[in-house]
């Protein structure tokens, strides 16, 4: 069988916030024998303080300086994977987060793109959220997002919250895929919101998946709540998911979930890895 991953990219800030996404970098880069591109994204033109003016920025010999330190610390974490025997090189890119992150994907075919992000409420957490959201709006690549206090990477027990609609199913196959890769358990959810306008019917649509996936193994459950990204998540906690998995969908799964404040709030607040995958990939 193929694997599903080759290239893997990392994005770090060289925070602790960072560690338990180098973490799972690392689990999955020795799982698949994948390589490891270790990336730091710095844009001058904005101030570290979002309180501060733009005549405030550092002088060019300073950031030439903070490049250099950059460069170093990638340097570091790419020598630690080596001797890990981990395939990694580094890259060190000056530009905007979402919008770079995703052209050095596109032009290393990667398979993976892995971020993390902290356990606070504060204005970088808020900010980070974005930037997830961001990242997921500019790539058609896989996003993991790790929390900070995801520092023991497994993946026993995976949720994938499902819309019941028949362009999930490359989405579903390429999840099955890497829960058998991985050896792990898989439940796919649906959650029904008063809200939710269902385009097919979910009864059809649920005999056509097991039809049509009847060699693979897994649980399903509808669930009801008044709000689908806090069902989701009250769900996976539930099932004491390692890993959520939604499709990102600009129609649907959810205009609430990914491209609204909505995505923002669940990035900001799950404690569980989260992956997304592109539905139109």
């Amino acid at each position: 069988m193929k694997k599903s991953m080759k290239k893997i990219i990392i994005a770090t800030d060289f925070s602790e916030n960072s560690d338990s996404a180098l973490a799972y970098a690392t689990t999955l880069a020795k799982q698949f024998k994948a390589e490891l591109l270790v990336v730091h994204v710095y844009f001058p033109m904005v101030p570290l303080d979002p309180n501060l003016a733009y005549d405030t920025i550092a002088p060019s010999t300073l950031q030439e300086e903070m490049i250099k330190s950059y460069e170093r610390q990638l340097e570091g974490i790419t020598d630690t994977l080596k001797e890990k025997h981990i395939k990694a090189e580094s890259e060190m890119i000056i530009g905007s987060l979402s919008s770079s992150i995703a052209e050095f994907a596109k032009n290393k075919k990667a398979d993976l793109i892995i971020v993390g992000k902290t356990t606070d409420s504060s204005f970088f957490d808020r900010l980070i959220g974005s930037t997830a959201s961001s990242v997921i709006n500019s790539t058609s690549v896989p996003v993991l997002i790790v929390p900070a206090d995801s520092d023991k990477p497994s993946f026993n027990n995976i949720i994938y919250g499902t819309e019941l609609e028949s362009e999930e199913k490359d989405v579903l196959r390429k999840v099955f895929k890497l829960a058998k890769e991985l050896d792990s358990k898989i439940t796919l959810i649906k959650i029904n919101a008063d809200f939710e306008l269902n385009v097919q019917d979910d009864e059809q649509m649920l005999k056509d998946i097991q039809e049509g996936f009847s060699k693979e193994k897994f649980a399903f459950e509808a669930i009801k709540a008044d709000n689908v990204s806090e069902g989701l998540l009250n769900s996976a906690h539930k099932h004491k998911a390692d890993l959520l998995v939604v499709a990102h969908h600009h129609h649907s799964f959810l205009s609430e979930f990914i491209n609204s404040g909505k995505s923002k709030e669940i990035i900001a607040k799950t404690d569980i890895p989260l992956l997304v995958y592109d539905i139109e990939a």
